[in-house]
């Protein structure tokens, strides 16, 4: 196999899909969602034959672009986006043994340029959120391998503006270093630190018609620096990378600032009231300057995220594990848009159901505790006495079960061993009785409750089992959250109301509803103070189990979770 050199075979890429999807509201990359003027518009659809036949000339967007930023045309370098200016200041400037210098949470792609060219990367942490480590950084730019700094302002994903009076003491010590100044942001924030270009040699400013202009798919963008600067980056940089109707649209969207300006008027005040939206309802939004906020949703990230998908409404949700875990960059959407994100997120109800016996036929279950207790015994158990010790309580567990059973027949077995045994015939990498399992549960009806309820699932269930069984029915898309009994400490499982106070943590409602088929789910419900509601399983429909479940606390019993809206009509007609 063909290896590539040795810097990238190890760095990782920035890797996009392949195929468009098709997004109501696609506000998770930060494009301009009003869209370009109408005279970027006219202008690519008045482009003829020999516009495209010929290799492009860019002295009048030059021109214009110079015009605009308020510099001479030899200070000014068109590029294929930020992207490609932001590549070719590192090509033209880092050697193998140099190193970049960033802040640990700004844009990606200039660390893997530097990765790509062979040189390190010192990323300097934030320590107060998202305030710039300012002492911090200035002591890593002491750092003799340090070649190229990066700085976005503002910053992507944090939204905040690096101060004067840090980028001050950056300029002061970083001389024979480049310093690159990111503003593909600054249009919206109306801080710029172009200036810097005449006082220090080793700046550059990169900007891009990708989020203000709103030309992203047409990838356009340039530098601003001396002219000895902009000299250099031109043996770099591919002589034809801007493509003729991007020089064109560029030249029409500066032709028009107007149009942005209304534009950006527009953003700013939706920003305010798509940042009022979330601080009402109790989340933190951080000081943005962009077209962009950045929301710490906590627990609830995960579940706000999966509402608004449902809706056809994309954001960028952070994984969990990194410094912004719990926190969502939302761009700026149209007042229209905007009303769509408040009806996704509207406070409803939440109906939380627990899955084997309720969901889906938990005879796969069974059938595997008798099947272990025969392995061991030579002996068989009946479904009957299963389901009795079920009823009893504190047997929620299936594997606690099924010990129980051998520890009654007086048969000495470790827990360890019992369950590798359950699960190679339960489970066996997907081939094992898992497969027999069919859904208890019509599909239409839970489709219908998604739209005025929110559903979540508290099971025993280790998360791989539950999510085969929720995939293989084509129901995955309706719950958030799936918690298992890995997400509960060990030994904490129902009763213990631990895992439904979880999903409480992770969900927005008004009034949580719990449907259980043993006595162990009714008392978990009431100890977490949701409404309990029993669902017969198949395999007991008696008077006694109606009985049991209420004596536990049950307001409601139903003899199949289909049933459901029986117990949702009561509550509306006690409502009304």
């Amino acid at each position: 196999m063909l290896k590539p050199k040795k810097s990238v075979e190890k760095m990782n890429g920035y890797f996009v899909p392949m195929y468009e999807k098709h997004w109501d509201i696609k506000i998770d990359s930060n494009e301009n969602n009003y869209g370009a003027s109408p005279k970027v518009i006219e202008a690519i659809r008045n482009s003829d034959v020999s516009d495209i036949s010929f290799y492009p000339f860019y002295g009048e967007l030059s021109q214009k672009i110079a015009d605009y930023r308020n510099c001479s045309i030899d200070n000014i370098k068109v590029t294929n986006g930020a992207d490609e200016a932001i590549q070719g200041i590192v090509q033209t400037y880092l050697e193998t043994d140099d190193a970049l210098l960033t802040l640990d949470i700004s844009f990606d792609m200039p660390v893997i340029y530097t990765q790509i060219q062979g040189g390190d990367v010192i990323k300097v942490p934030f320590e107060n959120k998202w305030q710039f480590p300012i002492d911090n950084f200035i002591k890593e730019l002491k750092n003799k391998k340090i070649k190229i700094v990066y700085l976005a302002s503002p910053n992507n994903p944090t939204g905040s503006v690096i101060e004067e009076k840090d980028l001050k003491k950056i300029l002061e010590n970083s001389d024979g270093k480049v310093v690159i100044i990111d503003e593909t942001y600054a249009n919206y924030s109306d801080t710029t630190y172009q200036r810097y270009i005449k006082e220090y040699d080793n700046v550059f400013i990169v900007r891009s018609f990708s989020k203000d202009f709103a030309l992203a798919g047409l990838r356009l963008g340039y530098i601003i620096s001396s002219e000895e600067n902009i000299k250099n980056l031109k043996k770099v940089i591919s002589p034809f990378s801007v493509n003729i109707l991007a020089a064109k649209a560029g030249i029409a969207a500066l032709n028009d600032t107007d149009y942005f300006d209304k534009v950006k008027t527009e953003i700013n005040q939706t920003k305010q009231e798509l940042k009022e939206f979330f601080e009402n309802r109790g989340f933190n939004v951080y000081p943005s300057s962009a077209n962009f906020i950045l929301v710490d949703c906590g627990k609830k990230a995960e579940f706000i995220h999966h509402k608004l998908k449902k809706e056809n409404i994309s954001v960028k949700l952070f994984k969990r594990e990194t410094k912004l875990g719990g926190c969502l960059r939302i761009t700026i959407p149209t007042k229209a848009g905007f009303n769509k994100i408040k009806e996704a997120l509207k406070i409803k109800p939440a109906l939380v159901f627990d899955m084997d016996g309720v969901l889906i036929n938990a005879k796969s279950y069974r059938e595997t505790i008798r099947k272990t207790f025969e392995h061991y015994s030579g002996k068989t158990v009946s479904l009957e006495e299963i389901q009795s010790v079920k009823n009893g309580g504190g047997m929620n567990n299936d594997w606690d079960l099924t010990k129980y059973l051998l520890d009654k027949e007086g048969i000495n077995i470790s827990y360890c061993d019992m369950v590798e045994t359950f699960q190679k015939i339960y489970w066996n990498d997907g081939n094992g009785l898992i497969n027999i399992e069919t859904p208890l549960f019509e599909n239409e009806i839970f489709e219908k409750l998604s739209q005025n309820y929110n559903l979540a699932i508290f099971t025993g269930r280790i998360r791989q089992e539950a999510m085969f069984a929720i995939n293989k029915f084509g129901i995955a898309d309706l719950f958030c959250p799936v918690i298992t009994t890995d997400d509960i400490p060990q030994g904490m499982g129902k009763p213990n109301p631990i895992g439904l106070n979880i999903v409480k943590d992770m969900i927005i409602a008004n009034e949580y509803y719990y449907f259980g088929d043993t006595t162990d789910d009714i008392l978990c419900a009431k100890s977490a103070g949701y409404k309990a509601v029993g669902v017969l399983p198949p395999q007991d429909k008696s008077e006694n189990l109606i009985n049991l479940m209420k004596s536990k606390g049950a307001e409601e019993v139903i003899n199949s979770v289909n049933d459901i809206n029986l117990v949702l009509e009561k509550k509306n007609e006690a409502i009304r």
